[in-house]
């Protein structure tokens, strides 16, 4: 079956426009405007290899709630670059804001003293205070960095990104959004438990 790739994925160009967007609104895994195509596309990595009925139902229900993997679209969007070691990876930016950030990941942000024009890079042990979990263990990742990088304009207005790197060494369940709609209040522990399958099985052949 033919995929659709979203429009702004389509050619290289329009593809690391849409990636930079994307990480400055990727904010606890909500979708910006622009990447909210994804969903109406089916991601071409569930038909890489043979998968078991069970599993590929599972897959095709994850992905029209939403419960989207990152990792492949970005692989195939042209901001991915070639390692000297093989594989691939990608820098991305994400945009972090006030209302995103727990109070004393904020505060402690705010007290840190930069001149205007002028960045610093601090260690944040708050930076995902509010990061949602899934009941599927198994679709939950607590990412490595802890990097988060203020700027202060030269208005006086501070923006805060943390840049984070997906690559083809990524765990399969490192870049997946929304991963906290899979949960029994609002599906059923069978479909958590596939979920925890559908992961596992990825884990295995992809």
């Amino acid at each position: 079956m033919a995929v659709k790739r979203p429009r702004f994925l389509q050619n290289k160009s329009t593809a690391k426009s849409g990636i930079k967007n994307l990480g400055k609104g990727l904010v606890q895994q909500t979708l910006t405007a622009g990447m909210k195509s994804i969903i109406k596309a089916q991601p071409q990595d569930i038909k890489a290899k043979q998968m078991p009925n069970y599993i590929r139902v599972t897959q095709e229900r994850m992905d029209k709630m939403g419960v989207i993997d990152l990792k492949p679209i970005i692989e195939r969007s042209g901001a991915a670059k070639q390692s000297k070691k093989g594989g691939w990876y990608a820098v991305i930016p994400i945009r972090r804001t006030k209302r995103s950030m727990s109070r004393r990941g904020y505060e402690q942000l705010r007290a840190v003293e930069v001149e205007p024009g002028e960045s610093m890079t601090v260690v944040s042990d708050y930076l995902y205070d509010r990061r949602r979990a899934s009941d599927a263990s198994m679709l939950n990742y607590e990412p490595k960095s802890k990097n988060i990088t203020k700027t202060m304009g030269e208005n006086g207005r501070s923006t805060y990104v943390a840049f984070r790197t997906v690559s083809s060494k990524s765990p399969a369940n490192s870049w997946i959004i929304n991963r906290d709609k899979v949960n029994e209040k609002d599906t059923s522990k069978t479909f958590v438990k596939n979920v925890d399958q559908v992961m596992k099985w990825k884990m295995r052949n992809m």
